[in-house]
């Protein structure tokens, strides 16, 4: 193997042009870029969490990579060549004594990469958003694990974690002692209720066959959108995971990149799409091991390094996503964040302008009413006072959806806006006592416009999640609906017949969620 590396940057090893050659050298991998393709050779290792050792576990292994990726990225992954020995030398894919398998790929712009596209300033929260929801679908497309069968046991995931763990808190680790102490207390303190957590959510079906390395260098803009690439081939115990296992690796990746803005869209666009607020459950722990899976790579990477600058960096990089474990274990409630208005009020528009702004994901009425009553897409005329969609009945059963999903987000630490009309008192003060009981800061998002402005848009909407009719919209406005006092000391107004300026609103909002509770009303200014 000594002779590969040099053979790969060799342009008469490759039976194509192999122009602006390029070796890329990874902790398990050594990636040619040749031309128009890039080929991956799996280097010859044995890790705690890894097993290339031998030259029929790396076929295996590029086989593998080739099938399981070829679910997201058909259009990137290739096959299988094969390196041969030739009386010339090492050459790739022509008659000879087979010498090593390599994963056959198209190449493609790095600059495309997430982290890339990050960096340069170069995605947003839409592409985000729209990955999240994509992730969701991906992740459906195969059956559940069976509980029973071998994969996808919460006992394998907890084992996972305390691999990842032991090798950063071992004897010689650079993570400091204080910090070992605390995650170490984290972790134990939260594996009983995450060992019920995650059993009743295999039971569930939320444990799939999934990406099991999604951060921000496996994904690539492919034809236009963001794309995963590179999912786990060496241990099926380490891709057959919850699925939000998955989204929350990218999650904490773009929030460390300094994008919490990104991270929370890509949740938003997950949650949504996906319905599975029950993930608030196991979200925090999955923070805390995700980003000490990051940190884990980057101690492989510098004890493999000879020293210097790189090794350097791969420290610095090794103590910076513990840190940022550290801080996920001790990371307070999130906000918890209440729209309040009729039919038409604007709710739903405004509250999508501040998931990227705030940030913070959303649970909205709307949705999770059509999706309690089975009807995903498709639209239920409902004009009668007790019936269908806004019965007394399926409006309760979504208050319980919203007022569960909150409590779950705050507690994990994510900032959440419960969009809803939010017309009754008892309602209201329900999810400020879940505010409370979590100790999260609260706040009431008022939105306004005049009574015609309501009644022309409810008659106007078209393909918008919400069914409620001009019926519904003149119920609400008799029942002349207001906050309370105290409410208003937790509340900002926003007129959204008029041109609202939305970063000074999440600004008023912030302010308002951790004012004491005598503190005067606040109203957003309009731009």
């Amino acid at each position: 193997m000594d002779a590969l590396p040099a053979a790969l940057l060799d342009a008469g090893f490759y039976p194509h042009p192999a122009d602006s050659l390029c070796l890329i050298e990874t902790h398990v991998s050594w990636i040619a870029l040749a031309g128009d393709y890039a080929y991956k050779v799996k280097r010859p290792v044995r890790l705690p969490f890894l097993d290339y050792g031998t030259v029929d576990l790396r076929r295996a292994a590029c086989a593998t990579e080739v099938a399981l990726n070829r679910r997201w990225a058909a259009e990137l992954y290739l096959g299988v060549s094969e390196i041969v020995s030739t009386g010339s030398g090492l050459r790739l894919d022509l008659a000879g004594t087979p010498f090593e398998p390599c994963v056959r790929m198209r190449r493609f712009d790095r600059a495309l990469e997430l982290d890339a596209l990050v960096a340069g300033h170069a995605v947003g929260q839409v592409e985000l958003a729209a990955l999240g929801a994509r992730v969701a679908a991906w992740q459906h497309t195969g059956p559940p694990a069976v509980v029973g069968q071998p994969l996808g046991r919460p006992e394998d995931a907890l084992a996972a974690a305390d691999r990842t763990f032991a090798m950063l808190a071992a004897p010689g680790s650079p993570v400091a002692e204080e910090t070992v102490t605390a995650l170490s207390a984290f972790l134990e303190r939260e594996r009983p209720a995450l060992a019920r957590a995650l059993a009743r959510r295999h039971a569930a079906g939320c444990v799939r066959e999934c990406h099991g390395d999604l951060h921000c260098r496996n994904v690539v803009r492919l034809s236009g959108q963001l794309t995963p690439f590179d999912g786990i081939d060496f241990d099926p115990r380490l891709r057959w995971i919850d699925v939000a296992s998955d989204v929350a690796f990218l999650a904490m990746d773009l929030e460390q990149l300094g994008r919490a803005d990104l991270a929370y869209a890509f949740l938003d666009g997950w949650l949504a799409a996906a319905g599975d607020y029950d993930a608030a459950t196991v979200l925090r722990w999955l923070l805390v091991y995700r980003a000490l899976v990051r940190a884990n790579v980057d101690l492989v990477r510098m004890r493999q390094l000879p020293g210097g600058a790189p090794a350097d960096a791969a420290l610095a990089e090794c103590r910076r996503y513990v840190a940022a474990a550290a801080t996920y274990a001790a990371r307070p409630p999130g906000r918890l964040l209440l729209t309040f208005g009729p039919s038409g009020s604007g709710k739903s528009w405004l509250a999508g302008q501040l998931v990227a702004t705030l940030p913070a994901v959303r649970v909205r009425a709307d949705v999770e009413r059509k999706r309690l009553a089975g009807l995903g897409g498709r639209a239920q005329t409902d004009s009668s006072p007790g019936g269908g969609l806004y019965s007394p009945d399926m409006t309760a059963r979504t208050y319980q959806r919203l007022a569960t999903a909150a409590a779950g987000l705050v507690g994990a630490g994510i900032d959440v806006i419960v969009d809803a009309t939010f017309l009754d008192p008892v309602r209201r003060e329900e999810f400020a006592g879940i505010a409370r009981a979590a100790g999260a800061p609260f706040a009431i998002i008022e939105c306004t416009a005049p009574d015609a402005t309501l009644r022309a848009r409810v008659a106007g909407r078209s393909g918008d999640p919400s069914e409620a009719t001009l019926a519904v919209l003149e119920r609400q406005l008799a029942g002349s609906p207001s906050l309370t006092p105290a409410e208003r000391s937790r509340s900002v107004r926003a007129d959204t017949a008029r041109s609202v300026d939305v970063r000074a609103l999440a600004a008023a909002v912030r302010a308002v969620a951790a004012r004491p509770d005598d503190a005067r009303p606040g109203v957003a200014p309009a731009s």
